[in-house]
Order: structure tokens, then sequence, then C-alpha cells
């Protein structure tokens, strides 16, 4: 016996029912939900829920679409005023990190030895670090007070 992978739901042949227009939902290309065990309420309710599930879709996909042609702007941006920098015989690092609808997303980019390593300074590097140094003034301090107080 094999198992299953999931891939043999793909390979079913979709069935167009034989249903009305009026009774029936097109939910793709060839899937069809078929409402004729359903009253006129209840079908109006549920082809009511389909529309706004897919207006929400569409305003979803417009706004993940205007996120990433505002970061496609802003990489555009940062890399011309890289070039900018370079032509002018400067050195220049420009960090962003923002998170949208399509995800988080962190850029360095530079004519700098930090930009061509890619690595962000995020703020909890910096709060590593500064929580670092407390720790080894604590301990330094510590140490200080074990060996002061040892003499009179």
């Amino acid at each position: 016996m094999s198992e299953a992978t999931g891939r043999e739901l793909q390979n079913v042949e979709p069935v167009v029912a034989n249903v009305p227009a009026e009774r029936a939902i097109n939910l793709a290309q060839n899937d069809v939900l078929d409402l004729s065990g359903l009253n006129d309420t209840q079908i109006a309710e549920i082809k009511r829920q389909h529309a706004d599930g897919m207006v929400s879709v569409q305003v979803k996909a417009a706004e993940m679409k205007l996120d990433v042609t505002a970061l496609d702007a802003a990489l555009t941006s940062f890399t011309d005023q890289t070039a900018k920098a370079s032509q002018a015989g400067a050195h220049a690092t420009i960090q962003h990190s923002q998170t949208t609808s399509i995800g988080k997303t962190e850029v360095v980019i530079g004519n700098t030895d930090r930009a061509a390593a890619g690595k962000i300074n995020s703020g909890s590097n910096t709060h590593l670090r500064t929580l670092l140094v407390v720790a080894v003034v604590a301990i330094a301090v510590v140490v200080l007070v074990g060996l002061f107080r040892g003499h009179p």
C-alpha cells in the first residue's frame, strides 16, 4: 500500500454539475458549489458571503500590489542615492526595514564594507550589546566589592 502524499486530490477529475446558475456558485474555473438543496434565503446569504469574500480577496491583492510597488520604488531610490554618492566620491550605507502585507523586508544598500556584508544593525543587536556591557560592569562591581571586603 502506498502512502498518501496529498497530490491525489490534484489528479481528481472535476465534476461539473448540471445545476442552474441561480442555484450554484462558481468557486474557480471548474469548481461549482451546488446549492440546490437550499432555499432562496439560504442561497442569497451564501452568495452574499461569497461576494464579500471575493471583495476581501481583491482588496488584499490590491494592498499587496501597492506594497510591492512601494518597496520597488524605495529600493530603486536607495540604489540611485548610493550610485550618486559613489559618483561624488562619498561612502553611503542605507539601512531600511519595514513590515507590510507582503511580510518583513530588511535591506542594506551601499558602497561600504558594512553594506557589502549585508548585515542589518537591528535594535535587538543594540539591546544585546547594551545588556552585555551592563552584565560585564555588574560582574566587575561584584568582583571589586569582593576584593575590598577582604581588606579592613
